[in-house]
């Protein structure tokens, strides 16, 4: 298992991170639609703010998600979501990216659950034609069950098209246990987003602040033993972030860059 954090504060706030724990960075800056229109010149101002870190620390890109809808019936909806969704793709490759994750974009109770695969499936399936150099994982957001992606994999049933599992949207969102969440999906599990809450709303707490137990979770991940599986922790507070990290320090998930 590869640990990754999730960038969500200015660049200058993590690089202490980055040189202290052997973790990558999963960007999220690319998601804003702001962003992705001054992409180029915005990705040569992240390179010079990683410093010596740029092509020495792994990246995944957090694609673009709102107001998008890869499953909608509306044919302009999905040229924007295309569109968006594209620009992202290249951003990805621009930056020597690992993987690149996009939202499953469901709303609940405004598709009936045949009318979203059948259009998921077919705005996915056109997706990832000629895009084998690069993972693309799918993420449950407000997904009350994991039946719409568990589906969306096996018709698509593509090596670089994968899930991931966001624990705390599924702590909140959904009555199924994360256990069962990862059970189900493991056959395509290949990215996890890591944070806690107490199952009343998306708070993203540190992985001690909640009602999951986080470590038995990477406990049960590492089982799989799969050298492909990355987590990222999505911790909104910095100072949770770094006391997340020291927890799994302590307990032998990740390494300080100066014991590797």
């Amino acid at each position: 298992m590869k640990f990754y954090i999730s960038q969500m504060v200015e660049t200058e706030k993590i690089l202490p991170i980055l040189r202290k724990y052997d973790v990558g960075v999963e960007v999220v800056q690319f998601a804003n639609p702001y962003v992705l229109d001054h992409r180029y010149e915005i990705m040569d101002e992240y390179k010079r703010e990683l410093k010596e870190l740029y092509n020495n620390v792994d990246l995944i890109i957090h694609g673009p998600y709102a107001d998008l809808c890869p499953g909608s019936r509306d044919n302009e909806i999905k040229r924007v979501t295309k569109l968006r969704m594209e620009q992202a793709f290249e951003v990805a490759n621009s930056l020597g990216a690992k993987k690149i994750l996009y939202h499953n974009g469901y709303m609940p109770n405004t598709y009936s659950n045949v009318e979203w695969k059948e259009n998921a499936y077919n705005y996915w399936k056109e997706f990832i034609k000629s895009k084998n150099n690069m993972p693309i994982v799918i993420e449950n957001v407000l997904d009350e069950t994991y039946d719409l992606i568990e589906d969306l994999m096996k018709r698509v049933d593509d090596e670089n098209f994968n899930v991931c599992i966001d624990i705390g949207h599924a702590n909140v969102c959904s009555h199924i246990s994360v256990d069962e969440w990862m059970d189900k999906l493991d056959f395509k599990l290949n990215h996890i987003h890591l944070h806690n809450n107490y199952g009343d709303k998306d708070s993203h707490f540190g992985i001690n602040k909640g009602n999951m137990d986080i470590i038995k979770i990477l406990h049960k991940l590492n089982e799989k033993k799969d050298d492909d599986l990355t987590i990222s922790l999505e911790v909104a507070d910095l100072n949770e972030l770094v006391e997340s990290l020291d927890i799994l320090v302590k307990e032998k998930f990740i390494k300080l860059k100066e014991e590797r």
